[in-house]
Formats: C-alpha cells, structure tokens, sequence
C-alpha cells in the first residue's frame, strides 16, 4: 500500500470516529446554547495546538528529520527529535497555564463578546477542562512528525480515533444511561477530550520510543537551530490559518441563535474529504520530496501526479455537497434525531446545514489541491511565501464572508404564524415576510448598511416564538467567504511553486473534472427530487452520484492513468 493510502485509511477511520462523535454530540446537545458553550472551549486550546502541533511540524520538523533518516545520520535524528520534544514541552506548560488563568479573556476575544450570560460562562468553565488535553494533543503531533518521517503513517493518523471514542462513550452513556441535565453533559464531554487527548500520545508512544527516543532536551545543535529558523514562518502561516477559524467562530457568534452549532454540524463532512483526499496525499508527498535527490524536475512530477490524486474524488465530493447535501444533512441528522427522540434539529435547520454545506463545498477542489502545493513549497525550504499567501487567504475569507453571512442572516428557513409574527415583530423591530426563493425575510434584504447585525437575534428562539423556530441562512455566507478564499490561495501557490520550480505542475485534469461534475451535481439534483425514504435516498446518492461521475469521466475520455 502507497504512503498515501496508508495516511488515508488512517484518516478516514479518526474522520469517521470524528463524524459520529458529532453525531453523538448533535444527539446529546442538539442545536442548544450548551452545544455552541462547548464548541467555543474547543476552540480556545486548538489554536496552541495547531499553532505548534501537527501543521508547524510538518512545515519546520519533518522536511529536516526526513533528511536526516534518509542520509542514516541516526544519531544527528535522535538528537533533533530529543530536542524537538524538549522545547515542545516546555512551551506547551507555560501555554496551559495561560489558557486556564486567562479563560474568560480569551473566550470573549474569540467570540467578540458575541456570546454572553450562561453561555459564556458555560464556555469559560469548559475552556479551563479541555486546555489540559492540550498539551498530550502537541505531544502527539511531536510523535506523528516522527513516525512520518519514518513512512509509519497508519498508526499517527488512526490514533485520533481514540480521543473521539472517548466522547462518543462519554455523551452515548449519558444519554442512554443517566438523566444529566445538557450543563452535566457537557462537563462530562469536556473532561472526555482530556482522557481522549492521554490515550492519542499513549498509544503512539511505544513505537516513537524505538525510531527517536523519549528523551527531552533543550540543547540546540544546528539541524535544530535549522528547525527554530522555519518554525517562526511556520507557525506564523498557521496563526494566520487559526485567526481565521477564531474569526469564522467570532462572526458567527454575531449571526443569529444556532449559527455555532450549524457551523460545527457542517465542517466534518468538510473537512473529511479534505483530510482524506487531499491531506493524505500532502503528507506522504511532503515526506518524499523532502528526501527527493531528483531535483525540481523530479518534484514537480510528483506534484503533477499528487494533484491528480486528489483532483478526481474532489470533483465527485463538491458536485455530491452541491447538488445532495440536503439527503446528507437529514440523514446523518435529522433522522437520527427523530428515531431517538433526541435535540432538536428540524427541517428548517436541515436547510441551513445543507446550504452552508454547499457553500462551503465551492471551494472544495481548490482546498484540497492547494495542500499539495503547500506541501511542495515546505519541501523545498519555503515557509515564508506559504504563510504569506495564507495572510492573503485571511483577508478574503474576513471580507467576503463578512458581507455575506450578515446579508443572509436576513434570510431564514421556516415560516411564522400571523400570531406569532405579531409578538416577534414588535421585540426585534423588524418586519418578518415572504423571501426569494421560499425563504422568510426578517427585516430588509439585501440589507443596508452592509456591517449592520441583525438586531434582538437572542429572541428570534424557539422559546419566544411559541415552539416555532427560524432558521437563519447566515452561515451561508460564511462558506461562500471560505469558497472565494480558497481560489485565491490555489492561484497565489500554484503561480508560487511555479516560479520556484521552472517545471509544468499542472496535471490537466481540471476542465474535464469540471464537465463531470457538473453532470453529477445535475443526478444529484434528481436524486433529491425524487424524495425517496430516509437512507435509502442517501445510498441512491452514492450510487447515482459515483456512476455518473466515473461514467463521465470515462465518456471523456480521462482513465485512471490516462495522460489526459
């Protein structure tokens, strides 16, 4: 089995363990402000662990280990490793300890105060738990660095499947076993993602143990002085990554009630493919062009030959979110929440997810082919141009997705009774009426001025509307800002790696993934017309949604190995 494939079947087993996490979680917590609480502590300690974790690792660590290993110069590796571990350390006590004594500003910061009262200190509470896992979860990218470099990858990536069983066991005992009320709950799933974050390093410490050691040192020989000098660009591009996923979170937080939960209900089913596809194509490439002797033109077949891996199943997924996201939503769910009797994610919520889903998935090809470039970029020494071109994506991302989360949050899914309407009307002071395309409006739309945030969002609840709820399409916007941002990070990188590498990087697939997706994107559009029985209108999907697309592609002309 390629590298590759063995980073994929280890990620997708920790994806698929990560998506019934969030269904358990959805279960459990449902569309609730414990729900968005507990999101906003997980995020709080995940910018330190990405920050210094995998991402910055891979980018700074890995390429000169690799070398390293490659050039047999084991006792220069374990010295690095050691070190390595050494600083990791070090940093991430003292960054623990400021996570729990500045709890409460920093969840504010991350919110721009858009969450307030119990939910607020709900989030504060759940922050100071989960920031103690951070340090085992940093730890545990230190090990995934190592066994890489190593081209053990199955073990690193299958290992967060431990931290998301120790939640699924969490909340599924506490719904099925107890009565616990959703603040008892979500406690309980805080001090889960501890245990989880233990088990992850547990298990891979056996193995790093033989390849590197275990032995911390804060000594800095020149290959890790090597590392220092990228590490500084490196976790710079990936604070410019985490300042935009606090400020997706943040500006959500200004959306109305749900936006937090629907924005976490959607990202696993976008991430998965990322993390499957495109990801583990990135690593394993990274690994073999950082121990690349062929030169440019060496690397950049291999970038030509990684983009086309990725390339074919991003076009089947994007086209698959387009044109079914509603069958994925309900299914994964909707139904399942129905059939337990459990939250309270409605059909009007099915609507939201779904849309914010198909958003996001404009951007999905560009997403997962841009990792490979990166990749390819870390490879040959460049940090800074990446962290640079992700400053850029940022800026997009902020701007368009700004302006058009708040437009849309004038937009929502569901309709109001003439009663109901005429007590809501009068708290918000806005009118509520028919929208395009069957939607319901709430206020002016498009509406002026364009920062403006919806107003009194706390009352357009269930609770005060007599048990009818809207929906609100705002995080819509949210994906469609992460849609045009992507695009423009593939061009700056692909232009970049160009110019670095004098070599064609282009694998040519692109208009012909084009044509069959949209061809797929048209049999999932019936599929969804057609209404079939929960489930069974999900395996419909797949089926008609693969056949189409490899029908298509082969129409075409483009084969597995084609050089088409």
């Amino acid at each position: 089995m390629s590298g590759s494939n063995r980073v994929a079947s280890g990620i997708f087993a920790s994806r698929a363990a990560g998506f019934a996490r969030e269904i358990v979680l959805n279960i459990a917590l449902g569309i609730s402000p414990a729900a968005d609480a507990f999101r906003t502590a997980m995020r709080v300690p995940n910018l330190l662990q990405n920050l210094l974790g995998e991402g910055s690792i891979s980018a700074a660590f890995v390429p000169v280990y690799a070398r390293l290993v490659e050039d047999e110069d084991h006792d220069a590796a374990r010295k690095l490793a050691s070190q390595a571990l050494g600083s990791l350390t070090a940093v991430v006590v003292v960054a623990v300890g400021l996570i729990v004594l500045a709890a409460r500003p920093l969840v504010w910061l991350t919110t721009f105060g858009g969450i307030e009262g119990e939910r607020f200190e709900l989030a504060v509470e759940l922050t100071r738990i989960t920031a103690i896992g951070l340090g085992f979860l940093v730890i545990s990218a230190w090990c995934l660095g190592i066994l890489n470099a190593h081209r053990r990858y199955r073990l690193s990536y299958s290992a967060p499947v431990l931290w998301s069983v120790a939640q699924i066991v969490a909340l599924g005992g506490a719904v099925l076993l107890t009565d616990s009320s959703q603040r008892d709950t979500v406690r309980l799933a805080a001090f889960a993602v501890v245990v989880g974050s233990i088990l992850q390093l547990a298990v891979q410490v056996p193995a790093v143990r033989t390849l590197a050691g275990l032995r911390p040192s804060l000594r800095r020989d020149e290959p890790m002085r090597e590392v220092l000098s990228k590490f500084g660009p490196a976790v710079g591009g990936r604070g410019v990554v985490q300042i935009g996923s606090y400020i997706d979170l943040a500006l959500a937080g200004l959306l109305a009630y749900g936006a937090l939960a629907t924005i976490g209900v959607v990202m696993p089913l976008y991430l998965i493919p990322i993390a499957v596809f495109g990801f583990s194509v990135a690593v394993a490439e990274l690994t073999e062009m950082s121990r690349s002797n062929g030169g440019n033109q060496a690397i950049a077949g291999r970038v030509r030959m990684a983009e086309r891996k990725v390339l074919l199943p991003a076009g089947l997924i994007a086209a698959g979110a387009l044109g079914g996201g509603t069958i994925v939503i309900e299914s994964f769910y909707q139904q399942t929440n129905e059939w337990l009797g459990r939250g309270d994610f409605t059909a009007e919520n099915t609507q939201v997810a779904a849309a914010t889903l198909a958003a996001f998935a404009l951007g999905l090809p560009a997403t997962m082919t841009a990792r490979v470039k990166q990749n390819a970029l870390y490879a040959l020494g460049d940090v800074k141009g990446p962290a640079r071109i992700a400053a850029v994506r940022l800026v997009v991302a902020v701007v368009v997705g700004f302006i058009a989360m708040l437009q849309l949050d004038h937009l929502a899914a569901g309709e109001l009774s003439s009663a109901e309407s005429a007590v809501l009307e009068p708290a918000i002071g806005l009118a509520i009426s028919d929208g395009p395309l069957g939607t319901t409006r709430v206020g002016d739309f498009p509406n002026w001025p364009i920062w403006e945030v919806l107003p009194h969002r706390e009352q357009l609840t269930d609770e005060n509307t007599n048990g009818t709820s809207l929906a609100h399409f705002g995080p819509v916007g949210l994906g469609l800002g992460s849609a045009v941002a992507s695009w423009v990070e593939w061009q700056l990188l692909r232009r970049r790696l160009r110019e670095r590498l004098l070599h064609p990087i282009s694998s040519g697939l692109g208009p012909w993934v084009a044509i069959a997706g949209f061809a797929t994107f048209i049999a999932a559009r019936v599929v969804v017309r057609v209404d079939l029985p929960p489930l069974v209108n999900l395996f419909a999907l797949g089926v008609t949604a693969l056949a189409v697309y490899i029908g298509s592609l082969w129409f075409i002309g483009v084969r597995p190995r084609s050089s088409r």
